[in-house]
């Protein structure tokens, strides 16, 4: 399996948008409510069955901050100050709708909140452009170009 060429932020806000989409699917069709009736006994339902619309509603807003954070991200490259002002936002966003929600569906969207995180933390970690020194493959010492050039200390 060969994986694109993405930069690591990409990824991150990659992985977290699928794990956002992961558990909005998960609340949408797995039964979450389990009612007892002393006639029919258990039963289960998922919140779309028992007409709770809010809930799902409101767990689309930490799906609608990963994908926007997906969508600003440049794959290749170091993103600019806006793209990593709108990525913090979103992650404190989703942290504070996992926080506010932690004990409906909130659990839930902790692997997109930690993710986000990650991207936004690497978002601020300084990187070094890749200088290449030779010009031509023949000026490099394998032959197959890049490395740095000999110095003449003669």
């Amino acid at each position: 399996m060969k994986l694109p060429r993405w930069d690591r932020l990409y990824f991150f806000a990659f992985s977290s948008a699928m794990f956002a989409t992961f558990a909005f699917l998960v609340i949408l069709f797995v039964p979450l409510i389990e009612i007892n009736s002393s006639e029919s006994g258990v039963s289960q339902r998922t919140l779309l069955a028992d007409g709770q619309t809010l809930p799902v509603l409101l767990s689309l807003i930490p799906l609608v901050l990963s994908l926007n954070a997906l969508f600003v991200i440049p794959k290749d490259g170091v993103p600019d100050k806006s793209q990593k002002i709108n990525l913090w936002l979103s992650t404190i966003l989703v942290y504070v709708f996992v926080v506010v929600s932690i004990l409906s569906v909130g659990i839930l969207y902790v692997p997109t909140a930690i993710l986000m995180t990650a991207a936004a933390v690497g978002s601020m970690v300084r990187r070094r452009n890749r200088t290449v020194y030779a010009r031509s493959p023949q000026e490099s010492k394998s032959g197959l170009g890049g490395g740095k050039r000999r110095r003449n200390k003669g």
